[in-house]
């Protein structure tokens, strides 16, 4: 089943944003018998179009990071052109702006702080190897030459003699440097941008080692390199810091501010979205009236388009709960995406030290309460799913006229409960999203992430000059930012949870089992559970589901509205303070840096590889016991284990790319240490092909072919720049400076804008920064001091092209070493993961059923008091959840590159594994949710504890078998297969929704159960009643029990799905077999392919 179906915005253009639909209260009775109904809402003013620099996103704090971006190589290049800092490295100068350039300066402070830090620390290290490097290299010509003949040489060729050995020293020393670092690389991705400043050290000072005589030279060169990096960075430093500073508070107070808003648009939706289901043609198609006829909407811009399958891509027209839906669906993804972007900065913004007012606990309180809030707010967003579900099994939007008359009239019936159900609903709902948008509105104020509204402003004045503020302006309402406004929200939340009784009643009503609508007057002798019994407990869950979570969003909103009001009452708002961050956090900080454990691109500043998140999954994914060695008893056993240690070290993956990183530098480097290519290596600096390999070698081959051709066109476009920069002017140098920074300010906003080409952007921009720092850094101390280094001068024209050759030669070695001798493709990369996925969705539903056995059993304990059962279960889920939300965002990064990837063979099944992909988020969505549920108790509960109904249904569970166990193993044979690509296994079994329910239906009537023990809530004088009847519904857990059930439903069909998915990709094992008479031969029944020539017959059925 689709996830969503694709629809145009042209209602929600009609309707401002935050817009409230008018609900009709005549329902007439004829719109019950059409399928189809025209649209009669009136339609609204359009908006007003915006802007050229609203639609291309240039605002101010746009703008001001491309003016900052630009400003660090502006400077260096500038500050080059004094004597005083181009007599510190004449022939080295090129090389700061460059290192300006990769600092990123325009990284939040906090991040930026962390690549300083790495940065310099590399920066250091690299130029101690290179001293190594070039102090052995001298060592090697001073013991195998007579370094008395070398003057002579130099002054009659301009450069030493050759020296194979100095040559050989230098070539190893750049191969292990180069593959240890890439080693690191892979395996800590914050390391990631200070291995490419290394690495350009090690490239540089390696080749020019073979030309060295002395150590003197040596000491001199790595002084001056030393001293331009460090420089570099200086520069980078100051502009990150003083000019239009952006503390990583900034960032996160901005996307929290952004988070409250999309929450307020949520809400808006989503009561939008219910009031649509409360008309009876909600599930019916849309036409509007043509001078030809009538015609369905959408029809002109969603044609039907035919896939290489021949299969339609997506629906001809909507139903109007789809499209209704269409903007839930983008909010809720808005939503998602924009908390996991949080969920990065706040480590940042923690350790930040910052002049402001929250202190790092107060930040990671608030994203708490709002990670509280998101939950069910984008739990709400499953109600879709669960009427498309519905819709498309009762056949609500399928208009067949031979449909028979009973069939309608059932299809009617049941249609009329929800309707009926969701306007009982609408009054409660608009109450609480009121409630829940003032409070929302309310938080942001009070923390300062929303500006007050002028009125407050005003009275704020008036009440610090000790005047009166004039309470008649204000009015009698308490609104969102004054003082008792945590008490109407309080009223609003208690209003909605008192009338959740009516809507229940409503529906008991409907299904005919009273005549009032009050469930403790259901009739004693009524049979609440015919044969319709399932379905009708189906629906009075559904009913409990949206009520909970309704319940849950806005009690979470209370508790962020009451910490707001506390941060004022505690004076925490009153005035900022310079904030630091404590010795704990610092030093947790560091040790992750050096850690293996969860990494993203938000913890690892990487510009130049995105996507690349890697999770420690945990000894009980990939570590399988060893069928060849027993564990080690004995001091030499565990010995051997570290030297067995050494050889997996050699072999894994990270090892396997510091290799092939190497070989592509050596593929290049080895002519700097050849006597014949030698000279040529230096005079055409080849060395910054080394440098863009370097750069650009990345661990898949998509990655490698999209950053291939980003890289090559991003020089090109630089070349071409280039000549514009220096030849517009004259090559006159002022001029030279101000178009050179023009064209970095304007490179900056496809940088800032379009972070997917960043790859091609980032060598755009030090391209043209080293072809005009160099031609700048020649007139600056002369063509002759330029040549001392054996690189001969050319003009912009020559160097311009000689700069493409050797990007594109560097960027096809790097392709080459992807894929040779055998790649590793994203494709097997979105495989690997999706079996880590797989794993740890089955970890987490182990952890959630514990979960809910602690809580019927009651031994859970208090989830606040540290290493209690309680507070152990969610650590775990929080981790697992937090481990998951880093995959999955990982799979679509690599999804998008894999298109780059070559079909040799068979085409790659694409839609497969984005199936594969979209029904692993929903599932990880589901449970969450029902994590989130079995550990949040509203208020009342906690007022007044009542653990009747939980105590009923333990007894009853410990008489039925478990239903989890199939989930887990289902889950888990799915991640084996997707690991190692075998086949599914025959017969697999498939759990089934609502299973539980079903058998506890049974127990109600089996003889062998007692009824004291299953039957809980009767009224005196009539007897029990079943656990799971509908007047036991407000019993404490059986809310929580119908939320699981729902959740579990929504998530076996999505597993359903998965197992089919994955059938399709590995096949089913297939051991059956015929016997064809005709021919007189046995065959097998799978796939003829995979019978053996032997006879044996042991295959697989793709």
């Amino acid at each position: 089943m689709p996830d969503a179906v694709d629809s145009s915005s042209e209602e929600r253009q009609k309707r401002p944003e935050g817009a409230r639909p008018e609900v009709s209260s005549e329902r007439s009775e004829t719109l019950r018998n059409r399928s189809v109904s025209k649209i009669d809402d009136e339609p609204a003013k359009p908006e007003q179009k915006p802007g050229i620099l609203a639609k291309m996103g240039l605002d101010v704090p746009t703008i001001s990071m491309m003016f900052k971006g630009s400003l660090p190589p502006i400077i260096c290049i500038s500050i080059y052109q004094a004597n005083a800092i181009s007599s510190i490295a004449p022939t080295l100068g090129y090389l700061m702006p460059i290192i300006s350039v990769l600092s990123l300066a325009i990284l939040p402070r906090g991040k930026y702080m962390q690549n300083l830090l790495l940065n310099t620390m590399m920066a250091c290290i690299g130029a101690a190897i290179a001293m190594l490097v070039l102090w052995s290299a001298v060592q090697a010509r001073a013991h195998t030459s007579n370094l008395a003949d070398v003057p002579a040489v130099v002054q009659a060729t301009g450069r030493p003699p050759y020296n194979s050995s100095q040559s050989a020293v230098c070539g190893v020393w750049l191969f292990a440097n180069i593959w240890f670092v890439n080693v690191l690389r892979a395996k800590m991705p914050s390391f990631n941008l200070p291995v490419i400043l290394y690495s350009i050290m090690v490239n540089v000072s390696a080749t020019f080692g073979t030309i060295m005589v002395t150590t003197a030279q040596a000491e001199a060169f790595v002084k001056q390199l030393l001293t331009i990096v460090l420089m570099g960075i200086a520069f980078a430093t100051g502009v990150s810091f003083f000019i239009f500073p952006v503390s990583s508070r900034m960032v996160v107070t901005g996307e929290m501010k952004g988070l409250l808003g999309l929450f307020r648009k949520a809400v808006m939706l989503q009561k939008e979205y219910l009031q649509g289901l409360e008309r009876e043609d909600m599930f019916a198609l849309e036409l509007t009236e043509t001078a030809a006829g009538p015609k369905f909407k959408q029809q002109k811009k969603n044609k039907k388009r035919k896939g290489k399958d021949g299969h339609d891509d997506e629906e001809l027209v909507l139903t109007k709960e789809a499209k209704s839906a269409q903007a839930l669906r983008e909010t809720i993804s808005q939503i998602r995406e924009l908390a996991g972007k949080l969920h990065g900065d706040m480590k940042f913004a923690k350790r930040d030290t910052a002049w402001g007012k929250l202190a790092a606990h107060d930040l990671g309180e608030i994203f708490g309460l709002m990670r509280k809030i998101l939950i069910p707010i984008t739990g709400l967003s499953t109600i879709m799913d669960i009427f498309k579900r519905v819709a498309d099994t009762r056949g609500w939007n399928n208009a067949d006229p031979d449909t028979p008359v009973e069939v309608l009239a059932a299809k009617e019936k049941e249609q009329r409960v929800w309707n009926e159900v969701m306007r009982q609903l609408h009054e409660p709902f608009d109450i609480l999203s009121q409630a829940i948008d003032q409070g929302l509105e309310h938080a942001g104020i009070v923390l300062e992430f929303l500006p007050r509204p002028k009125e407050q402003q005003k009275a704020a004045a008036q009440t610090s000059d000790g005047s009166q503020p004039d309470v008649e302006a204000q009015g009698d309402d308490v609104r969102p930012g004054q003082p008792d406004f945590v008490k109407v929200m309080d009223e609003k939340v208690r209003l909605f949870h008192s009338k959740r009784g009516e809507i229940l009643g409503t529906w008991a009503r409907e299904k005919g089992l009273t005549y009032d609508g009050d469930l403790k007057n259901i009739d004693p002798g009524c049979n609440l559970f015919n044969d319709s019994r399932e379905r009708d407990q189906a629906q009075l869950y559904v009913i409990l589901y949206m009520e909970q979570l309704m319940q849950a969003t806005g009690e979470a909103v209370q508790d962020l509205v009451e910490f707001a009001d506390s941060k004022v009452a505690d004076g925490t708002m009153k005035k900022k303070r310079l904030i630091f961050p404590n010795k704990r956090r610092m030093k947790k900080w560091l040790m992750s840096i050096f850690k293996d454990e969860d990494s993203t691109a938000e913890e690892t500043p990487d510009v130049l590889e995105r996507g690349a998140n890697v999770v420690f999954m945990g000894d009980g994914f990939g570590k399988k016991k060893d069928p060849e060695h027993l564990p080690a008893n004995s001091a030499w056993q565990h010995f051997g284990n570290g030297l067995r240690q050494v050889s997996r070290f050699f072999g894994s993956e990270e090892s396997a790319f510091g290799f092939r990183v190497a070989c592509a530098t050596m593929t290049v480097g080895i002519v700097a240490f050849l006597e014949q290519t030698q000279d040529f290596f230096i005079k055409q600096r080849l060395v910054w092909a080394m440098i863009i390999i370097a750069i650009g070698m990345t661990q898949t081959s998509g990655q490698s072919i999209f950053g291939f051709f980003c890289r090559v066109g991003g020089t090109l476009l630089a070349m071409i720049l280039s000549f514009i920069i220096w030849y517009i002017v004259d090559e006159k140098l002022p001029g030279v400076i101000v178009i050179l920074w023009l064209f970095l300010f304007l490179s900056y906003y496809f940088f800032i804008k379009f972070p997917r080409f960043i790859p091609g952007i980032m060598i755009c921009i030090v391209t043209q920064v080293l072809i005009i720092g160099y031609e700048l850094q020649v007139k600056t101390i002369g063509i002759a001091a330029a040549a001392q280094s054996g690189q001969p001068y050319y003009p912009t024209y020559e160097l311009a092209p000689y700069r493409l050759a050797t990007v594109a030669g560097g960027c096809l070695v790097a392709f080459f070493w992807t894929i040779f001798p055998s790649p590793l493709t994203d494709r097997t990369w979105i495989r690997r993961d999706l079996s880590a996925v797989m794993y740890l969705l089955a970890n987490y539903f182990s952890v959630i059923n514990e979960t809910m056995k602690a809580m019927i059993n009651e031994t859970g304990g208090d989830i606040e008091v540290k290493d209690s059962p309680a507070n152990r279960l969610r650590r775990i889920r929080q981790k697992l959840f937090g481990k998951l939300t880093l995959l999955l965002p990982s799979l679509q990064a690599h999804a998008g590159f894999q298109k780059f990837e070559p079909d040799i063979g068979g085409k790659f099944p694409r839609a497969a594994y984005e199936e594969i992909i979209l029904r692993s988020t929903r599932i990880m969505n589901y449970l969450t949710l029902m994590s989130y549920t079995l550990t949040w108790r509203p208020r009342a509960d906690q007022e007044s504890p009542n653990n009747e109904w939980l105590r009923a249904l333990k007894e009853v569970l410990n008489n039925i078998s478990p239903t989890h166990h199939t989930i887990l193993s289902t889950l888990t044979l799915i991640s084996n297969s997707l690991q190692s690509g075998q086949s599914l296994p025959p017969f697999l079994p498939l759990p089934k929704p609502y299973e539980l329910t079903k058998q506890l239906l049974k127990v109600g009537d089996g003889a062998h159960i007692s009824s004291a023990s299953s039957m809980v809530g009767g009224k005196p004088g009539e007897g029990p009643v079943h656990i799971l009847d509908a007047r036991n519904a407000q019993q404490r857990g059986y809310t929580e029990f119908a939320v699981i059930q729902v959740c579990g439903t929504l998530a076996i069909a999505d597993i359903e799905g998965l197992v089919a998915a994955v059938k399709s990709l590995v096949g089913v094992v297939d051991f059956s077999f015929r016997v064809d008479t005709s021919e007189s031969s046995v065959e097998s029944m799978g796939d003829d392919s995979q019978f053996t020539e032997d006879g044996k017959g042991k295959g697989k059925v793709d």
